[in-house]
């Protein structure tokens, strides 16, 4: 592909994943996908073959970015000393949740799968998902294993607790919500986190 063929498909990918994590698949068709890219269903199609090829191309590139965070962090919390577990530890919790602070869309995504969204497409998790949380799992193991936690569960609590942060907030006081565009409600909550699994982990 030339350039102006690459940046088309960049364009439709990330208007896709715009669309997909906003609305969901089910509810988004490939004539809104190219509309709001400023093209049409012809350029969208030459790119992508229908709407499930684009859609796994969104999903395969919210897992990379994951992955690229998400597998560090996990090597060195295998590899921490006794001593250096709970930093290793919040600094995985940290790099999944920047993720979600850089990218609310990954959230987002899967939040809708959660929900059934793309239900059709049933391998996705096989494929990308569950791979990615064994290799968490693994390393979490080698935290839980002493206290006798249970790494999968710690795993997920996890991410659901940063998946419904960044998708709903907190409210406060005067009932508006407090979202991942609010720093103090973001410290906080992240603070919560570390000691919330920390003390689960028997590391604080």
């Amino acid at each position: 592909m030339d350039s102006a063929e690459d940046g088309e498909r960049e364009q439709i990918l990330r208007v896709a994943t715009r669309l997909f994590a906003a609305l969901g698949y089910d509810s988004t068709s490939t004539q809104q996908i190219a509309e709001a890219a400023g093209l049409d269903v012809a350029t969208v199609s030459a790119h992508f073959a229908d709407k499930r090829e684009l859609y796994l191309a969104v999903m395969a590139e919210a897992h990379r970015i994951l992955a690229a965070v998400i597998e560090p962090c996990c090597d060195a919390l295998r590899a921490a000393s006794p001593e250096g577990k709970a930093e290793a530890l919040y600094r995985f919790i940290d790099g999944y949740f920047e993720v979600c602070l850089e990218y609310p869309e990954i959230p987002s995504l899967w939040m809708h799968r959660w929900l059934a969204d793309a239900s059709d497409i049933s391998d996705l998790e096989a494929m990308s998902a569950l791979p990615l949380t064994r290799y968490a799992v693994d390393a979490v193991a080698t935290v839980a294993a002493p206290v006798d936690a249970d790494p999968l569960f710690i795993t997920y609590t996890m991410v659901w607790c940063i998946h419904g942060f960044s998708l709903s907030g907190v409210l406060d006081k005067t009932g508006r919500r407090r979202r991942l565009d609010d720093d103090a409600a973001t410290a906080r909550f992240r603070a919560h986190l570390h000691q919330l699994l920390a003390r689960a982990l028997g590391l604080a």
